[in-house]
């Protein structure tokens, strides 16, 4: 209800949190857009300093002119080329890199607002995934209908334990770094809906810590994680 919703973006805003909604679908319409829960959450959100995450230009020239909504055009988007980027910088305060060009080079030195870029550091698909889109529109189907129907990984994605120096699409905290400073871009996300929780915890163990208080930390999320799982412990 409304008052949940107002209290879940005041207690972010105690915490110094920006909220970011996720609006992504890639097949909305009209109605979606009419839809009085939506722009409840949206208009909450709006006045607390709230972004949006979208992949349809309709769904972020909405948001922008209803409520002064801070747009960041979603990966699902593909953005996958410099010039591509270039002409959407004007419409967008944040565009997420493809995450099949965000180690190159070439892409990265041509970007003419490099502060508007964002990269995902542990991305999970193989480079180039023929299954993407399809995933993509699945669940976009799924949230209209609905349902939760499973979409098993048919790429053999990569484990974030196993990932190294020189993978062709998840970052060391070295490479992140390095990317930042040369290409002066300021935000990277850390990628984490839909994966195991262990896999979540080392990634924000091993980009947001110093490798002396890994171990700790490792052992402090769990055990809070659990708890909150088994309150009666």
């Amino acid at each position: 209800d409304a008052g949940t919703i107002e209290r879940t973006f005041a207690i972010l805003a105690e915490y110094g949190l920006t909220p970011r909604l996720t609006f992504t679908n890639t097949q909305p319409d009209e109605a979606a857009l009419a839809d009085p829960y939506f722009n409840l959450i949206a208009g909450t959100a709006a006045r607390y300093g709230g972004e949006a995450i979208v992949y349809q230009d309709k769904v972020g020239a909405y948001l922008r002119e209803q409520y002064g909504m801070p747009l960041v055009l979603s990966t699902t988007r593909e953005v996958a080329d410099a010039r591509t980027f270039n002409e959407l910088a004007s419409t967008y305060d944040t565009i997420v890199l493809s995450y099949n060009v965000h180690k190159d080079r070439a892409v990265l030195g041509a970007l003419e607002h490099p502060e508007k870029a964002e990269i995902m550091v542990n991305e999970f698909c193989v480079p180039n995934c023929p299954h993407r889109a399809e995933h993509y529109a699945h669940h976009s189907a799924d949230q209209r209908e609905g349902t939760l129907r499973p979409f098993p990984c048919r790429s053999n994605r990569p484990d974030f334990f196993a990932h190294a120096p020189g993978h062709p699409v998840q970052f060391t905290a070295e490479e992140v770094a390095e990317v930042a400073s040369r290409f002066q871009i300021p935000s990277f996300k850390i990628v984490g809906r839909g994966v195991a929780f262990q896999t979540v915890v080392e990634a924000l163990v091993y980009y947001l810590l110093r490798p002396e208080y890994h171990e700790a930390a490792r052992a402090l999320l769990t055990r809070e994680i659990q708890r909150r799982a088994s309150p009666e412990l």
